[in-house]
């Protein structure tokens, strides 16, 4: 891997944490770490104080994030959609390295990263929640979708409560909403879950 073979090199140390599909870490005020994504899908989401959440990004091998907000009441949450490796890499230890390749290639890939954020800025920007259902289900497609007999296919389980989350909803309207999707027959779903756009040809 990448990562860890350039930091074992420069003895930089760093952790390694799996998460299994639908568990999560939470990083609060305490953590100065910088998350990079060694293999996995997962997204990110800012809770607050009244313990409502905003999502943040959706991310995959090779995305960074790094976490600014220090305030006590605000933390983070990183949730897999699928089995995922983290290597997270204390800020105080990177900042003590004299290789400035190391610094470098970390800001490239975040800056790759922030199109992430804008992503889920354009989900949730949608006003009405069917919309917003749609484009996250449309962007993920084009970001993860296998193609397969003018068919796209998520290639994870993408659970209703998950998209709850990731369009700020209730799993109640999700699954209303889903339902009424599906009986429009161009989002559809197998027997485990797995969603799919049933002929790419319907888009427009």
């Amino acid at each position: 891997m990448k990562w860890v073979k350039i930091l074992a090199q420069n003895k930089i140390p760093y952790y390694i944490y799996k998460i299994k599909q639908e568990d999560f870490i939470i990083l609060n005020k305490n953590n100065s770490n910088i998350i990079i994504i060694l293999s996995g899908i997962l997204f990110i989401t800012k809770v607050f104080p009244n313990k409502e959440s905003l999502p943040i990004a959706m991310l995959n091998k090779h995305d960074i994030f790094i976490k600014n907000n220090k305030e006590a009441k605000i933390y983070y949450k990183i949730i897999a959609l699928e089995k995922a490796y983290l290597l997270t890499l204390n800020t105080n230890n990177l900042e003590k390295s004299k290789n400035i390749l190391i610094k470098n290639d970390i800001l490239n890939s975040y800056k790759q990263t922030v199109n992430e954020y804008e992503a889920m800025n354009n989900v949730m920007s949608q006003k009405q929640i069917k919309n917003r259902i749609l484009q996250l289900i449309f962007t993920i497609c084009l970001k993860f979708g296998k193609i397969k007999n003018q068919k796209i296919l998520i290639p994870f389980k993408l659970s209703n409560k998950n998209i709850a989350i990731l369009t700020g909803t209730s799993k109640n309207t999700v699954n209303k909403i889903m339902r009424e999707i599906y009986q429009q027959n161009i989002i559809q779903e197998y027997n485990n879950k797995i969603i799919y756009i049933n002929n790419i040809y319907n888009l427009k």
